[in-house]
């Protein structure tokens, strides 16, 4: 059981570290996207004339939208797992005294 625990935490650790969660991660991350989303406008300018390009926009959106709210929410969801695996670890730790 306690080999389980060290690699639990050992595996925590990691996580941690990694660069998800990191604030220069999530900077390059939205650098990209806004890099991404100026060149769409451009396409979507050039080839407005077309109907697919009118067509496409109704597909960029939510998707342009749901990688913006992921660069902002997926660590706010990591953290708030990796607090509450850490728990579960504590508590079984604590069963495993008593």
């Amino acid at each position: 059981m306690e080999d389980l625990k060290e690699q639990f935490e050992n595996e925590m650790e990691k996580v941690q570290q990694d660069n998800v969660l990191s604030p220069e991660y999530r900077r390059k991350k939205l650098i990209m996207y806004v890099i991404r989303t100026v060149i769409a406008i451009v396409l979507f300018y050039v080839f407005w004339e077309h109907q697919w390009a009118k067509w496409m926009l109704y597909v960029y959106i939510p998707l342009n939208l749901i990688f913006l709210v992921s660069i902002f929410v997926m660590p706010y969801f990591l953290k708030r797992k990796i607090k509450s695996t850490q728990q579960i670890i504590d508590e079984l730790d604590q069963f495993e005294e008593e």
